[in-house]
């Protein structure tokens, strides 16, 4: 089994409880700050998931599979990803730095099929490496000025 454990922390410059309204109470609204992803709804009470959005990459799902709302920490799966892809968990938690400060943590655990998965592995790492930090400053900003980032703005504005 190969797996890529990775971790992504920002501090964000809000209250703990209105950080959590926005990451999790607002799950299905991820659209409205993260670049890459044009549009999320909540799952259908028929569907077999929580969550659906249309990405860069493709139509992804997410399920969440465990919340702790006393320790602000929030974990689903992700389906939709490359077929070498075996699994994706995420986890978000918060931790309180201050009244006014919030740590965010984000950890995903991909695990990935030998061979192909192997090989992948290295240029996933790198997509990560760029892509999740480019979501936390997505993220802050939306939560610390009610508005996009500049970047999203900037995708926002061509796709208008």
């Amino acid at each position: 089994m190969i797996m890529l454990d990775l971790k992504f922390n920002r501090t964000i410059n809000k209250p703990i409880e209105e950080v959590w309204r926005y990451v999790f109470d607002d799950f299905t609204n991820a659209h409205k700050w993260a670049t890459g992803t044009p549009s999320c709804r909540k799952g259908e009470p028929h569907e077999d998931f929580d969550r659906v959005c249309d990405t860069e990459t493709g139509k992804l799902t997410d399920t969440l599979i465990k919340v702790d709302h006393e320790n602000y920490m929030f974990e689903f799966s992700v389906e939709g990803l490359p077929f070498f892809v075996r699994s994706v968990v995420s986890t978000w938690k918060l931790s309180k730095i201050s009244d006014v400060q919030t740590e965010i943590v984000l950890g995903p655990r991909i695990e990935v099929t030998p061979g192909i998965g192997t090989i992948a592995q290295i240029p996933m790492k790198i997509i990560f490496k760029k892509l999740y930090p480019g979501l936390l400053d997505d993220l802050a900003i939306y939560i610390e000025t009610g508005q996009p980032s500049p970047r999203k703005q900037k995708e926002l504005n061509k796709n208008t």
